[in-house]
């Protein structure tokens, strides 16, 4: 029966930063876990838990010893490892001193045909005890941040300075030096509540210690007293918490014991528009508003997340600094609204937006230009494109604006309130929001033609520019967020159903961008297929989480199609047919078809060289699918049709020889190979699909 027992390693630090501590924790366990099975230690459940002062990992059930390792080793060539006396040569004396065996170990096996020396190498296995002194440095030199810190010596780097290291197995210390720190039994508590140190002698009693030190080690249990909390206090207002999900995971990672402390603030704020007070709350003071449970209107109340027992000083300076902040926000609204919207828009000639691709003004232009050609391409009523062109006129002008300047996260948000205090159309000042929608990954649309078609012409314009001044993303870095744009745009494409190919809405923008920017001609043709390129990668992310097949993505993508949605609707009618009869016969057919219309030279076919029933019966059929199929957008009649040539293919191969030696004739067979592989190309590359 194998022994095991369990490891504890905390770090302690000075406070890591909170987006830090997610990524770390996994990378702790996945580390862990490969660290040891590189070791050939056997082990059970790995778990990680964090606070801002420690990063904490417990293996269960870790093996006391490696298990022996015996390999088999191969050595030199058995007519190179002897003499011609049978004496070893000093190839074969080198290959056993270099593996400590004698020649009594000595064996020969055949190996890819040929006879080699082998040896069976036994090594025994090492104790745990005596290897986790090496293995925990290794795996805390693993661990990575996105700006780590060296304070020891430049070849530590850490997210925070280390200050102790607690390791123990079997309930005993595991001794090594890290950062010049040794590592002991020893732990800390909260550093105001419970500072100790303390001494551990079990991973039972590390816990239950950090538990009576008021520290809350699990960060699954530390939100559901912050949500608890917050409920609790919600409810005594007669209101609910507006808990968003980021902040809620930055302050569990903030705290080691958390009090909700409530507050309030001047009602008399309330008539800001509503982001202002939640954006102060929540991005500047990390504080979580109130409002009323049924219309979810902001209340004059707020629940701030303490990082120690509850005082009334704490309520006191939590409301202290929200009052500065939303003094800041009635000061700027007020001198903001002096002037109408349409003023600001001359004050972005003075904003740079990239040095190669000019000021906001000139990519306003850029984008009124551009909404216009995509209203007109996607056939808006006069209206529509009257308010479209409008709202890209506006929607970068409060970017200018005190309040956005000071809080740039309401850049949109006081777009739209401007525009309305400036009179303008409702379908404007929405729209001047929404065209900053979807922000991430899983965010709304616009909902409106507006918003939809001024954020189009924005993506494209800021991808497209960077694109052509030489800005890419590469691998994990994309500072520009380029990938997020374009899935953006792909997502608004699909969402309003617009039949818009991908070759029209990147020549409108090449267009524009290379009559304002006097970009080299000669360049266009690269930076079309390095976009086109880019934009056919979103739509494959797309597909993925829908659910798509990654056969059938590559099928659909593989043959030109019109458009996103176009491209969708096929993909989604495939996945639906996969591994049905019909989509079977499809492949099937296809198959037969593709593999020899590859040496084909064209697709004309000339009847009078049939020789065989088959043949006219198979162009008979060809040309029925070409008719029918000229303008189907009906996917799933074109499949049905497809498999109608299923038949007739079949009936072709097993009368007609197509590799002929007659010339003619067997170029006439393959170019009928050919045109049959085309029409079945308008709906995908069936090659790619798994056939039965």
């Amino acid at each position: 029966m194998t022994i095991t027992h369990n490891l504890l390693l905390e770090i302690g630090c000075e406070e890591i930063p909170s987006r830090f501590i997610p990524r770390a924790m996994k990378q702790l366990e996945e580390e862990a876990a490969a660290l040891l099975n590189e070791n050939r230690l056997g082990h059970g459940l790995i778990e990680t838990w964090a606070t801002p002062r420690r990063l904490v990992i417990l293996v269960s059930d870790l093996e006391m010893k490696q298990p022996d390792l015996v390999e088999k080793v191969k050595g030199p060539p058995v007519d190179r490892a002897y003499d011609e006396s049978g004496q070893p040569t000093k190839a074969l004396q080198g290959f056993i001193k270099n593996h400590g065996v004698s020649m009594d170990k000595i064996g020969e096996e055949v190996i890819k045909e040929a006879r080699y020396v082998v040896v069976q190498k036994e090594t025994a296995g090492i104790p745990t005890e005596k290897l986790l002194p090496e293995l925990l440095p290794r795996l805390i030199r693993k661990l990575t941040f996105p700006r780590p810190m060296y304070w020891q010596s430049k070849d530590v780097r850490f997210a925070r300075p280390i200050r102790w290291l607690l390791a123990l197995y079997h309930n005993k210390p595991v001794i090594f030096n890290f950062a010049g720190i040794e590592s002991g039994s020893v732990t800390y508590g909260h550093r105001f509540l419970a500072p100790g140190p303390f001494e551990i002698n079990s991973v039972n009693h590390y816990f239950r210690c950090l538990e009576e030190s008021s520290v809350v080690v699990d960060q699954r249990r530390r939100r559901k007293i912050i949500l608890g909390q917050l409920e609790e206090i919600a409810d005594r207002i007669g209101g609910k918490a507006l808990v968003d999900e980021d902040l809620l995971e930055e302050v569990t990672y903030l705290v080691e014991y958390p009090v909700a402390v409530d507050g309030s603030f001047d009602p008399s704020y309330l008539d800001l528009p509503q982001e202002v007070p939640i954006t102060s709350m929540q991005n500047h003071q990390r504080y979580f508003p109130i409002v009323e449970k049924e219309s979810g209107r902001l209340m004059p109340h707020f629940a701030g997340i303490s990082n120690n027992r509850f005082h009334p000083n704490i309520r006191k300076g939590y409301a202290k600094v929200l009052q500065a902040r939303l003094a800041d926000g009635r000061f700027f609204f007020d001198e903001d609204r002096r002037e109408p919207l349409e003023n600001y828009v001359e004050k972005l000639k003075n904003v740079i937006f990239l040095e190669s691709l000019g000021s906001i003004d000139q990519k306003r232009i850029r984008l009124v230009e551009l909404t216009a050609k995509l209203a007109n391409s996607l056939r808006l009523s006069a209206k529509q494109t009257e308010m479209s062109v409008r709202t890209a006129h506006l929607c970068k002008a409060d970017l200018v604006t005190g309040m956005v300047k000071e809080f740039p996260e309401l850049q949109g948000v006081m777009g739209r309130e401007y525009a309305r205090l400036s009179g303008e159309a409702e379908e404007v000042a929405v729209g001047i929001y929404e065209h900053y929608l979807p922000r991430f990954a899983g965010d709304s649309i616009p909902s409106t033609i507006e918003g939809a078609l001024v954020s189009l012409a924005d993506r494209i314009d800021t991808l497209f520019g960077c694109f052509a001044a030489g800005i890419q993303p590469t691998g994990s870095q994309d500072p520009y967020a380029l990938r997020r744009q374009a899935q953006g745009a792909v997502a608004i494409m699909l969402g309003f159903k617009m039949e818009l190919s991908l070759e029209e809405y990147s020549g409108f923008a090449l267009d524009i961008l290379f009559e304002n920017l006097d970009l080299e001609d000669d360049k266009r043709g690269d930076l079309e297929k390095q976009l086109y390129d880019f934009l056919v990668q979103r739509i494959r992310f797309v597909l993925r989480d829908r659910g798509i097949d990654h056969d059938i993505t590559e099928a659909v993508l593989a043959v030109p199609f019109k458009n996103p949605l176009d491209l969708v609707k096929k993909a989604e009618l495939l996945e639906e047919y996969l591994k049905g009869p019909l989509l079977d016969d499809v492949i099937i057919a296809y198959n037969r078809v593709a593999n020899l219309a590859r040496q084909a030279t064209g697709y004309s076919v000339d009847k009078s060289l049939f020789e065989d029933v088959s043949e006219k019966e198979l162009f008979r059929s060809l040309k029925t699918a070409e008719e029918v199929m000229e303008n189907l957008d009906d996917y799933a009649q074109a499949l049905e049709q497809l498999q109608l040539l299923k038949q007739p293919v079949d009936n072709y191969f097993d009368h007609v020889m197509v590799m002929v030696e007659d010339p003619k004739v067997r170029e006439n067979r393959l170019n009928l190979l050919a045109a049959l592989k085309k029409t079945f190309n308008r709906v995908a590359d069936f090659s790619k699909l798994q056939a039965p």
